[in-house]
């Protein structure tokens, strides 16, 4: 007789991902199959069947998910978390990641079963039930890193030592790089690291995201909007002056990079917005932050500067 049915569950489907099963059957309750459900809205396993038992509970047949080329199973691990002898709760502004968002975490809350992600929308606390890996962080490098790179036309790249310079229609951008090689052939440029050495794994996927943004900089470039909600608020620009009136006694002017080109949107009755595109991603994401920083949005009345389309987690204010 097991004591904790949820790690009963996790088990299960543990010891069936390791010996290669394609199906697994486990003892049903109201937890588990909310559990089995998110599992499946997430892409861990490939379906389930709640089926009828003579048992009061029933029964929840899995079919587990292995990847088609190395046939490895998709959950590469499962860890419970809260047990019956020893409940583990967490704030809503203090709940963990999981390996840097290599995997999800399930939690229970007042509004029912659901992931750390889709909690964020509620804001409230929760009891941490398990947490589900899906790929090792040296897997996903190696994975990145082993990718690619198409150079489509207009777009040249000079390797040399330790430098790559990428030329497009739209700019160009320099990187020092090391503990890697760059290979270019017919327009496919590879990336290949020195050792199987830690810290040369981490580069192998690092230079290789960096120089693709490098690519798709020069040949496309990158664009970042900022909404300014407040009333008020008001944005307008003089070439690279920035200027910007969010309710302070006086105005804020900000220089920007000539690498970044601005723009700033007013429409009647609707809120102002600064516009910013660049080549460069780095510096441009470093622009749009810094912008936002002048007046981060407060959580009671999501007033201040946000990303176009970023959610801001709001609290309910104190009431009469």
């Amino acid at each position: 007789m097991y004591t904790d049915p949820i790690a009963d569950y996790l088990t299960r489907i543990r010891n069936a991902n390791q010996a290669g099963h394609r199906v697994v059957s486990i003892p049903a309750s109201k937890l588990k199959k909310e559990i089995t459900k998110i599992l499946f809205d997430q892409g861990y396993i490939l379906s389930y069947k709640f089926e009828e038992d003579p048992q009061p509970q029933g029964s929840i047949k899995i079919a587990l998910k292995y990847d088609k080329i190395t046939k490895e199973p998709v959950i590469k691990k499962l860890q419970r978390i809260s047990t019956p002898g020893l409940r583990k709760y967490a704030a809503a502004d203090n709940l963990p990641r999981v390996l840097n968002g290599l995997g999800i975490s399930i939690v229970s809350t007042s509004h029912g079963v659901m992931t750390r992600k889709q909690l964020d929308y509620h804001y409230v606390g929760a009891e941490l039930i398990c947490h589900v890996h899906n790929l090792e962080n040296k897997e996903v490098m190696s994975r990145i890193g082993n990718s690619p790179i198409n150079i489509p036309q207009g777009v040249t790249v000079d390797i040399q030592k330790d430098t790559i310079t990428v030329k497009g229609k739209l700019g160009e951008l320099t990187q020092n790089y090391d503990a890697v090689s760059f290979d270019l052939s017919d327009n496919v440029l590879t990336v290949a690291r020195e050792s199987e050495a830690k810290d040369h794994k981490a580069k192998h996927g690092l230079y290789r995201s960096l120089v693709n943004n490098m690519v798709v900089g020069v040949s496309e470039g990158f664009t970042k909007e900022l909404e300014l909600v407040g009333v008020g608020y008001r944005a307008s620009n003089q070439g690279q002056v920035l200027d910007l009136a969010l309710g302070f006694s006086h105005n804020i002017l900000f220089d920007i990079a000539p690498e970044v080109k601005v723009e700033t949107v007013t429409e009647k009755g609707k809120n102002p917005i600064v516009k910013l595109t660049s080549h460069d991603k780095q510096l441009l994401g470093w622009v749009a932050a810094k912008i936002r920083s002048f007046r981060e949005p407060e959580p009671y009345k999501g007033k201040g500067i946000k990303f176009v389309g970023e959610q801001i987690r709001r609290k309910a204010g104190k009431s009469a």
